[in-house]
């Protein structure tokens, strides 16, 4: 096990990487059972049907996110767990983590429905205001949500409006953290779309330990605020 010291702006990537490296095959395991736990929505994805998916992502890969953030924020913490705590987690985890999940999701669900009125012609001027309120809230909760599933991880007494209260506070406290947390999200994004499909077996559970280093990192600079 490796005590971490505490995460500073300029110690953040090294320490990252480094407890990628040093717990790499626990961090297979935990991207293994996320991907497994991925499978039926995005099944229900690739046949098109993306409303169910949407629902189906809600109530499985919402809270196995969760759950992996919990195993990574271990592991920042210098604390190796058991395999088998991810599966207490999942659990534990499970009804705040869905209903955080469908509130992150609702302004993806209004994007479907107003995706279809793009095909009209002409386009209503209603249609692209409701657009860029869709758009917007989607950004808006992405960011969040960087901050609302640790929370959830950490304070699991508190409820689902505390979690989006506090990730509120956070995420306008440290504005240039998450832009940089949602660039690595869009960069590794695009390296599964250009690259290969196969990064999606790592990419997520590397991805979430970059999440739970940064709200380490913001806590500690609340801290000594």
């Amino acid at each position: 096990m490796t005590t971490q010291q505490g995460i500073t702006g300029s110690t953040y990537v090294v320490q990252v990487v480094q407890t990628l490296w040093e717990n790499l095959p626990q961090l297979l395991w935990a991207a293994l059972l996320f991907n497994l736990v991925c499978l039926p929505a995005a099944f229900l994805f690739t046949a098109g049907l993306f409303i169910p998916a949407l629902v189906a992502a809600a109530l499985t890969i919402g809270p196995a996110w969760a759950a992996l953030l919990a195993f990574d924020m271990r592991l920042i913490q210098g604390i190796v767990p058991r395999q088998y705590t991810i599966f207490n987690d999942f659990r534990l985890v499970w009804p705040r983590s869905v209903l955080l999940s469908i509130l992150t999701a609702f302004p993806l669900l209004a994007l479907m429905t107003t995706l279809p009125a793009l095909r009209t012609e002409p386009v209503a001027p209603i249609v692209w205001l409701s657009l860029g309120a869709d758009l917007l809230g989607s950004a808006v909760m992405a960011t969040l949500s960087l901050y609302a599933f640790p929370n959830l991880v950490q304070q699991r007494d508190n409820g689902v409006r505390a979690h989006i209260r506090n990730a509120l506070i956070l995420a306008s406290r440290n504005p240039t953290n998450s832009l940089g947390i949602l660039a690595i999200g869009i960069l590794f994004a695009f390296s599964i779309a250009y690259i290969s499909l196969g990064l999606l077996l790592l990419l997520p559970a590397v991805y979430s330990l970059f999440i739970a280093a940064n709200y380490q990192l913001v806590l500690d600079k609340e801290a000594q605020a």
